[in-house]
Formats: structure tokens, C-alpha cells, sequence
């Protein structure tokens, strides 16, 4: 099978994309670890956090998630457009983007699902500021629940980056943290939902 032999600089363009992705896994499975330790220790009574958080960072989830939604929309943009991505001096977008693993089963461009995601995360999130119905009080549940998923949906792709594809894209790795940062966030208002009820059980 012929290999491609890229120029020195592309070379290290994609190393230095390896390296980053590399980080930034090890990022997420440490923070996916500490989530689920945290949430089950809380469930089972042993303690965690059980107060609301700050508003100032509990306003950083919606902001977060606009920003993750801009970066996704780029994605589906170029997926569904089928035109160059914009990717910078680390890695190779364009070689992630047209590989088979860009899309979702063979259909759904990964951007477009990360777009969805990220919508949903929105308005789970704005439901749960500006309701006061019964599906508010659990949509810090959500938001978290559908972080999580974002999150593992992300190392999944980052896995395919690094062992697969063997290229990275920088966008997917952005998005990939700003959902890791959306989920650490969205913890301590999910602890506080059932909290009280684990205490009074």
C-alpha cells in the first residue's frame, strides 16, 4: 500500500495535532472519571456537593455551549458543504473530515450531531432557568446526562483521531473540551437536585 510522504512542515504540524490530542484525551477520561465518582458518591449518600453553584458559574454553561455551538456549525458547515476547513497550523482537518469516520453510521455528519447536542443542551438548560414546572427540576439532570453522552461521543472520536485516522482536527478537539468544561460545570447543579432527597432517605 503506498504511503503518502508529507513535507517536513506537515509533518510536524500533525505530530504536534497527535500530541495535543493526546492531552486532551487523557483530559476528558480523567474528568469523565471524576464526574461519575462524584455523582455516585453523591447518590449513595457518601457526601458531594449539594449547594447551588455561583451564578457567575453557572451563567458560563449557556455561554460555553453558544461558543461549542459555533464551532460545531463550522463543522456542518464543512461536512455538509463539502468545502476546505479552515484548520491552522496543528494537524489536518480536511484528512479527519473526509475520512468515513466523519460521519455518523455513514449518514449523519459528526458536526451536525454535535450541533444537535449542543442545541439541546441550550434549551434543557433554559427550560431549567425559566420553568418552574416538574421537567425543570430535573433539568440540571440532563444538561449533565447529555454532557456526558457529548463527552463520550468525543472520545470515541478523539480515539479515532489518534489510533485510526491518524490526523487531527482542531475544531473536533475544541469542541471537545468546551463539552468537557460544559459537563464539569453542569455536575454541581446535578448534585443539587437529589441531594436532598438522598439526605432525607
Amino acid at each position: 500500500m503506498h504511503k503518502q510522504i508529507l513535507p517536513i512542515s506537515a509533518m510536524a504540524a500533525q505530530s504536534g495535532g497527535l500530541e495535543l490530542a493526546g492531552v486532551v484525551m487523557v483530559g476528558m477520561l480523567v474528568a469523565l472519571v471524576y464526574t461519575v465518582v462524584a455523582f455516585v458518591r453523591a447518590w449513595r449518600g457518601h457526601g458531594g456537593q449539594s449547594s447551588s453553584p455561583p451564578a457567575w458559574m453557572d451563567a458560563l454553561i449557556p455561554g460555553l455551549v453558544i461558543v461549542g455551538l459555533g464551532v460545531a456549525g463550522y463543522l456542518a458547515y464543512v461536512e455538509t458543504q463539502a468545502v476546505p476547513a479552515v484548520c491552522g497550523p496543528v494537524g489536518d482537518c480536511n484528512a479527519v473530515q473526509s475520512s468515513s469516520y466523519a460521519k455518523l453510521f455513514g449518514v449523519l455528519p459528526v458536526g451536525v450531531v454535535g450541533l444537535i447536542g449542543y442545541a439541546l443542551i441550550l434549551i434543557v438548560w433554559l427550560w431549567g432557568h425559566f420553568r418552574s414546572d416538574r421537567l425543570a427540576d430535573y433539568a440540571p439532570l440532563a444538561v449533565l446526562a447529555l454532557a456526558v453522552f457529548g463527552v463520550l461521543v468525543s472520545i470515541r472520536l478523539t480515539y479515532l483521531e489518534l489510533f485510526v485516522i491518524y490526523a487531527v482536527c482542531i475544531w473536533c478537539l475544541a469542541s471537545a473540551v468546551i463539552m468537557t468544561l460544559v459537563m464539569l460545570l453542569a455536575l454541581r447543579p446535578a448534585l443539587a437536585t437529589f441531594a436532598p432527597e438522598t439526605q432525607e432517605a
